[in-house]
């Protein structure tokens, strides 16, 4: 196996698992929304944000389905992912978000294991089971989300699922102290998965149809908030579940319509980060950072 050196090798492995030419190499098949985001009144006190000062965010949004398929089945048992970029006169704020807490590796020697792991083999089209299982032995944090993932169905609808940032990020209060948090954000129609009926029996492309049904009753609507750590919690590992119970809520998301596919020029960057908001020393946040912001929109125009 290579070793992790930059953003090329993990890209390079990221496009051999399926990602098409001219296409994203991970969440290639998605939808565009647009929408805004009202910051809580008291924010300031845990993120003292000048960009979250402005109140009401107007928000671009793109939900898609993990795996660089296009066309991949809207049913398949992968993450789900909510990329979000705030705008406001004081820059801009990307939150890159996906449907589990956690994220598929700790470092990026790892994750860059998984995926020439589960690469295909050119001769059979399909993976090597040898190669996966001496990769599993050697990298343990790397079963933790595919045992998620097959607990559940997918979700039902992109308005029924939670979104994790799964890495850390500092937060500047107005009291000058940062303080460490992930951000989840809640759906307010709850949480619902498909039924064995509806695995079955729905069309391989249903989300986005649902979507703008559901529109036509209201705005989607989520609440996000900041995770604190529990005292054991790791700050530079994603793979790992928090334990942290408390909460602070940073706001309302509300998801107005769904719109043209303008976003999917867009690179969302889990380091664009306003003032106040910080990046931990979380190595696989920078290692998908330095893909996103560098290589991956190179590599698709």
């Amino acid at each position: 196996m290579s070793t992790f050196s930059g953003p090329p090798p993990l890209l390079d492995a990221l496009t051999r698992l399926g990602a098409r030419a001219g296409q994203r190499a991970s969440h290639a098949r998605g939808y565009c929304a647009v929408g805004h985001f009202a910051p809580h009144a008291d924010i300031a006190r845990f993120a003292a944000s000048p960009l979250l000062g402005d109140g009401p965010l107007p928000a671009t949004m793109r939900f898609s389905v993990g795996g660089g398929d296009p066309e991949a089945s809207e049913k398949t048992r992968n993450l789900r992912g909510m990329a979000l970029r705030l705008h406001s006169l004081h820059g801009a704020y990307d939150l890159v978000l996906v449907s589990e807490p956690i994220f598929f590796a700790a470092t990026p020697v790892s994750y860059l294991s998984y995926l020439e792991a589960h690469a295909p083999d050119p001769r059979t089209g399909a993976a090597d089971p040898q190669r996966i299982a001496a990769h599993q032995l050697r990298h343990p944090d790397t079963l933790r989300l595919p045992a998620l993932l097959a607990a559940h169905a997918a979700p039902a609808s992109y308005a029924t699922t939670p979104y994790y940032s799964t890495h850390a990020f500092l937060f500047t209060g107005a009291d000058g102290v940062a303080r460490p948090a992930r951000i989840v954000a809640e759906p307010a129609a709850g949480t619902c998965y498909l039924s064995a009926a509806q695995e079955r029996e729905l069309p391989h492309a249903f989300l986005e149809h649902e979507m703008d049904e559901r529109l036509l009753q209201g705005p989607i609507r989520f609440q996000l908030h900041a995770q604190l750590p529990a005292p054991a919690d790791p700050l530079d590992d994603p793979s790992m579940p928090w334990q942290g119970s408390a909460r602070v809520p940073l706001g309302v998301l509300l998801i107005s319509a769904l719109a043209d596919n303008s976003c999917d020029a867009m690179t969302f960057v889990p380091t664009r980060l306003p003032a106040g908001i910080t990046a931990t020393d979380d190595p696989m946040l920078r290692a998908r950072s330095g893909v996103y912001a560098s290589a991956s929109l190179a590599r698709r125009r």
